[in-house]
């Protein structure tokens, strides 16, 4: 089971949206690189994994590097969703708001929330 934290995440990228690349790619964190991805022509693209859940263990793995890191919430989504490709500060806030913290709420702390 996923954390709370990366299911927010993939609520966000639209995973389980039929037809929506996250959910076709089985790739809820909509990752260009993981473990599982692969990229049949396009080295740079959104990773096609085998399994839903080889999506949601290489999300996991992700959030993990960031609490390592020492991120907070808002470092790591505007790293994750940059606003070059995203809409970063809507997508900080729904994230936020699912967890019921605030944007300095470190990645690890993030991880802990039931």
């Amino acid at each position: 089971m996923s954390t709370k934290l990366a299911l927010a995440i993939g609520h966000e990228e639209g995973y389980g949206i039929p037809n929506a690349l996250p959910t076709r790619n089985n790739n809820p964190g909509d990752l260009r690189h993981s473990p599982h991805s692969e990229h049949p022509g396009d080295p740079d693209a959104i990773g096609e994994i085998d399994t839903p859940a080889d999506g949601w263990a290489d999300l996991d793995r992700q959030l993990e590097l960031y609490a390592e890191r020492g991120l907070t919430l808002q470092e790591a989504i505007y790293e994750f969703a940059p606003p070059t490709e995203n809409d970063s500060g809507r997508y900080l806030a729904h994230v936020c708001q699912a967890l019921g913290c605030t944007a300095d709420t470190t990645v690890a702390e993030a991880l802990a929330i039931t």
